[in-house]
């Protein structure tokens, strides 16, 4: 966990000095001191100490944040705990400018930058024995998935939502690269060769142009969702909306009629079905397993905002 922090931290420009004077408290682990820390907003002329709670059964209780507060020095801190906390114990620190952050806080910050791409998840290496038939098998992305970055602001989905407190966890959900190589032809049959590619969402059972900028430069290993067998489309037979995507309008060529040249039209150019070929890949869409209190657990699409079934 400190080398998350740390990684984070040091992709947005913050660089943790050593606190040599900060002292050893038991279950606080002191990381370093910044400059500044983005996450809380800007305060000139300011450090702010890092600390690090590792977790443990019991949440932090208030005689250890009192304990906390009489040993460590003024100034601002941030905690970052793995271990819950009750609001209340706040109250002892009011003379203190600290901010805590908790255990789903953590996870969805980390969780947000492995869905960005500026962390690549790895899963420990160790020897396991072959799951039984009645074992749940937790599918992971194979080494050649590529998956797109999110356009979701999962927080401030959550706020407008009133869902502050609900339980994120990251996902990726299962999509289509469709290759299609072909020929587009013109009004008087010419034609001309092109390659395209479109990515196929069943969730959304939608289908739009790949653009490789939009790419995660690392696909997260995550869990992969896949699904309903029937939302995946018959892209094969050349659907309309498919070839709506494909088809070009191009100048055509002007016209000279007893000396007087006509405007240039646009003609539509359209992909020739019987020399089409498609390929596919599979490739992920970021999103999250939302569980807010009190309601069915959902699926949130990292691209267009919007709830899934949770399967």
């Amino acid at each position: 966990m400190d080398e998350a922090v740390r990684d984070l931290l040091a992709l947005r420009a913050v660089k943790l000095d050593p606190a040599e004077d900060a002292p050893r408290i038991h279950g606080f682990r002191c990381l370093g001191v910044a400059e500044r820390i983005p996450e809380l907003g800007q305060t000139p002329g300011t450090t702010v100490q890092v600390w690090h709670v590792p977790s443990d059964i019991l949440p932090i209780s208030s005689a250890e944040i009192e304990r906390w507060s009489v040993d460590v020095h003024g100034g601002r801190h941030w905690i970052l705990s793995e271990r819950p906390y009750d609001d209340a114990i706040l109250d002892s620190l009011k003379s203190m400018e600290v901010v805590i952050w908790g255990p789903e806080r953590m996870a969805r910050w980390i969780g947000d930058a492995v869905l960005a791409g500026e962390l690549v998840a790895q899963s420990p290496t160790f020897d396991v024995e072959p799951p039984n038939e009645q074992d749940e098998v937790v599918l992971e992305p194979d080494a050649n998935r590529t998956a797109l970055s999110p356009v979701v602001d999962l927080e401030s989905w959550l706020i407008q939502r009133g869902w502050e407190d609900a339980n994120a966890s990251p996902v990726l959900l299962s999509a289509r690269l469709w290759t299609v190589e072909g020929i587009l032809r013109g009004p008087e049959g010419d034609g001309e060769a092109g390659i395209w590619r479109v990515v196929e969402d069943p969730w959304s059972k939608s289908l739009f142009p790949h653009e490789p900028e939009e790419v995660l430069p690392h696909a997260p290993r995550l869990r992969v969702l896949e699904p309903d067998e029937g939302d995946w489309s018959n892209i094969r037979s050349l659907p309309e909306e498919l070839l709506k995507l494909l088809d070009r309008r191009k100048k055509g060529e002007p016209n000279d009629q007893e000396g007087v040249v006509s405007s240039i039209m646009l003609e539509w150019w359209r992909l020739d079905s019987d020399t089409a070929v498609l390929s596919n890949a599979p490739i992920a869409i970021p999103g999250w397993v939302i569980e807010p209190e009190g309601a069915t657990p959902q699926v949130l699409h990292g691209r267009n905002g919007r709830l899934y079934k949770a399967d």
